[in-house]
Order: C-alpha cells, then sequence, then structure tokens
C-alpha cells in the first residue's frame, strides 16, 4: 500500500507540470464553432460577461449527481457517476499546466463508504481521485466561440464505486432504505488551473445527491 501511494505522488508531481491536450486527444483535432451565447448552468458564485467566465477561473457546469443503491448479499454498494461539465477560456487553458477539479464528499452518507474507482489507465484505485484532469479520461471536448472569445468544454463523467459490507443482509437493506431518505446530501466541486508553478482562482459549487434504488 505505502509502495502505490509513493507511485500516485511521484506520478502527480511527474504529470502536474505538463499539460495534455485534452481537446486533441479527445476529438483528434476536430472542433464545433458556436457563434450563439452559451446558455450553460452555473450554479456557482462565479460569474461574468456571457460565459460566466473571469480570467484565471474555471466555469463549473454541474446538475444533480445520481446515485444507484444495491445491496447483494450483505454489501450495500453505492455506484455514483460523477457527472460535470468544465467551461474553460481557451487561452488561460493553453497557458496552463495542468487543470484541476476535486470533489468532496464529506456532506454526504457517501463519506462513510470506501471507494473504488479505475483511472485513465485501467487500473483500480481505492479511495482515491486523481484531480489533476491530465490524468482522467475525458468523455469528450469541443470548442465554441462567444463573442469573438474561444472557449474549451470539457465532460467529465466517471463511475465512482462505494460499498460497505454488513453483518447480514437485512441490515445492508435497512442501511439503504435509511439513504433513500436523505434529501439534503450534497457533493462540493472545486476547480482551478495551475499555472506558472502556481494554483489560480478556485471555482466552487455544490450539487444535490440523488440516491436512487
Amino acid at each position: 500500500m505505502k509502495k502505490y501511494f509513493t507511485c500516485i505522488l511521484i506520478a502527480t508531481v511527474l504529470f502536474g507540470c505538463k499539460k495534455t491536450d485534452i481537446v486533441s486527444e479527445v476529438i483528434k483535432g476536430s472542433t464545433n464553432t458556436n457563434t450563439g451565447t452559451n446558455t450553460d448552468t452555473n450554479t456557482g458564485t462565479n460569474t461574468g460577461t456571457n460565459t460566466g467566465i473571469t480570467s484565471g477561473t474555471v466555469k463549473l457546469d454541474i446538475a444533480n449527481q445520481v446515485v444507484l443503491t444495491k445491496v447483494s448479499n450483505d454489501t450495500l454498494y453505492l455506484n455514483y457517476t460523477e457527472t460535470a461539465n468544465l467551461i474553460l477560456n481557451a487561452d488561460d487553458y493553453q497557458k496552463s499546466s495542468a487543470v484541476h477539479f476535486k470533489e468532496d464528499f464529506s456532506k454526504s452518507s457517501l463519506s462513510n463508504f470506501n471507494f473504488t474507482t479505475v483511472n485513465k489507465d485501467n487500473q483500480t484505485a481505492t479511495n482515491y481521485l486523481d484531480d489533476n484532469l491530465n490524468n482522467v479520461a475525458i468523455k469528450s471536448a469541443s470548442t465554441s466561440t462567444v463573442n469573438g472569445k474561444q472557449y474549451t468544454k470539457l465532460v467529465l463523467e466517471r463511475l465512482v464505486k462505494f460499498s460497505k459490507a454488513y453483518k447480514q443482509h437485512d441490515l445492508a437493506v435497512e442501511a439503504q432504505n435509511d439513504i433513500l431518505k436523505q434529501t439534503k446530501d450534497v457533493i462540493s466541486f472545486a476547480a482551478y488551473y495551475y499555472t506558472n508553478g502556481k494554483n489560480l482562482d478556485t471555482t466552487t459549487v455544490t450539487a444535490t445527491v440523488v440516491y436512487t434504488k
């Protein structure tokens, strides 16, 4: 375990200083030009002209986050597909070494569970989510032009599997029913550019967690 986290630390240092061209990697150099007004909704407090983006900040467009609950034998599974849209000023994005995206589960029932996820290299990690998007598989990427300014939209989607084993099946079902009653759980998200050796302004938003069966 210690050796695994040492490798993660080394990888973070190495990859944190060099940005992957996510747009080229995902869409192979193709672009989608849109001269209309960007209508994405941002539930955070960062506002600006048309796109809600100010210099050096990332705009986050994040809807309710859905968690599918399931009981198998004595284990409760919470399968969470994290979904988020990041709107980036193309100039800021090109100047950056990396874009970081973090989540905080502390104000949700998810914080009481261990989780696993599969990284970009198809390796399973336990209780670890890489926040450097250079190292994360992006579902899609596109570019658009609004009022003469170019923007990049990254769509992030990754499956996070939470689970907990109970002493018996009935206890797992009881825990599932308790979680299904939760309506005030939220996940907090934060994003920022890493540019010229420092972190720029952080954008934060929260999204409601919807538990389903």
